[in-house]
C-alpha cells in the first residue's frame, strides 16, 4: 500500500509525493512523538493522527499544518532517516502555503 500525498493547489509538476506505508507510520510516530499530531479526544492542536493512516481520502487544513510545524523540532526522535523527516517537514511547510494536504491511500 502506498499514499499521495498532494498539496491542495499545486500546478501538477511539484507539491506532490508517494509515501509507502511504513514510510508513513515512521512520519505519523515521529510527528506524535514531538506532539505535531494528536491522537482523538486530546484538547491539543496540530494535525489529528488518525488522518494521516487514512483509509479513505483526508484533508489536513493549513491551521492543522502551521500548528504542527510550530512544535516541530528539525531533529527526529524516532525516526531511523534523518532525511525524511527533513523532507517531510519542508513538504509540510509547502503544504501549509499553499492550501492544506490532501492523502489519498
Amino acid at each position: 500500500m502506498s499514499f499521495n500525498l498532494y498539496w491542495r493547489n499545486n500546478d501538477g509538476i511539484g507539491g506532490h509525493v508517494w509515501l509507502s506505508l511504513s514510510d508513513m507510520v515512521a512520519l505519523r510516530e515521529e510527528m506524535l512523538e514531538q506532539g505535531m499530531a494528536v491522537e482523538t479526544g486530546h484538547n491539543a492542536t496540530g494535525i489529528p493522527g488518525a488522518k494521516l493512516l487514512p483509509s479513505q481520502p483526508e484533508t489536513i487544513t493549513e491551521e492543522e499544518i502551521a500548528a504542527a510545524l510550530e512544535v516541530a523540532s528539525p531533529k527526529p526522535r524516532t525516526l531511523v532517516g534523518y532525511s525524511l523527516w527533513r523532507d517531510w517537514l519542508e513538504f509540510l511547510e509547502g503544504a501549509r502555503r499553499n492550501g492544506g494536504l490532501l492523502i489519498r491511500p
